[in-house]
C-alpha cells in the first residue's frame, strides 16, 4: 500500500532527519527516544529554542538549534522547523527589527542601511550595524522565546481538552448505539 502523500505543514520523520549529515555530527544522541517524542515539556522546550535560534542573524541557525535540541532533550522536528520562521521572506524584518531594538538598547542613533542577504553585505557593513544587529537580535529572541513558553503551555492544554471532548463523545456514541 503506498504511504499518502505529506502535507505541507507535516514536520519531517525521524528517519529523514536521522541522514542529515549535519546532524549526523551528534552521533547516537540523535538517536534517544525524548528527541522525537512530542510530549508537553519537549514542546516548549522546542518553542523556546526554535523561535530563540530564528531570530540570530547568523548563517549556523539550524546547526545551533539541533545542537541546543539534542542537549536539552527538545523535541527536534519542531526545533528546526521553527528556525524557518526566518525565512527569505521574513529575513529583512527581522534584521531591521534586531537592528532597530539594538540601536534602542545602545542608545545610538540608526545609522541608514540597505539590507543584502549575501555574506558581501555582511562582512562590509559588520562594522556599521554588528553590534545593535546581534544584540537586539539576541534580546528580541529572548523575548520571544520567553513569550513562546505560556503560549505552547495554551496550545498544548487547549489540544488535550479537545482531544478529551472528542473521546467522551464517541464513547457517549457507543453507550448509545
Amino acid at each position: 500500500m503506498p504511504t499518502p502523500p505529506r502535507r505541507f505543514w507535516q514536520l519531517p520523520d525521524a528517519q529523514s532527519l536521522q541522514q542529515q549529515a549535519w546532524l549526523q555530527k551528534f552521533g547516537p544522541r540523535l538517536h534517544t527516544p525524548a528527541l522525537w517524542r512530542l510530549r508537553r515539556r519537549s514542546l516548549q522546550r522546542a518553542c523556546l529554542i526554535g523561535i530563540f535560534c530564528a531570530w540570530l542573524p547568523l548563517p549556523i541557525q539550524m546547526l545551533l538549534a539541533g545542537a541546543l535540541a539534542v542537549r536539552f532533550q527538545a523535541h527536534l522536528p519542531l526545533t528546526l522547523g521553527l528556525v524557518w520562521l526566518n525565512n527569505p521572506l521574513t529575513l529583512p524584518l527581522l534584521i531591521v527589527a534586531g537592528y532597530q531594538a539594538g540601536v534602542v538598547i545602545l542608545q545610538q542613533s540608526a545609522q541608514p542601511f540597505v539590507f543584502e542577504a549575501s555574506w558581501q553585505w555582511f562582512a562590509s557593513s559588520l562594522q556599521q550595524v554588528g553590534l545593535p544587529l546581534l544584540l537586539g537580535s539576541v534580546v528580541l529572541g529572548i523575548v520571544s522565546a520567553l513569550l513562546s513558553w505560556p503560549l505552547s503551555t495554551w496550545i498544548w492544554r487547549y489540544r488535550v481538552k479537545r482531544r478529551r471532548a472528542a473521546q467522551q463523545l464517541e464513547r457517549r456514541a457507543r453507550h448509545n448505539i
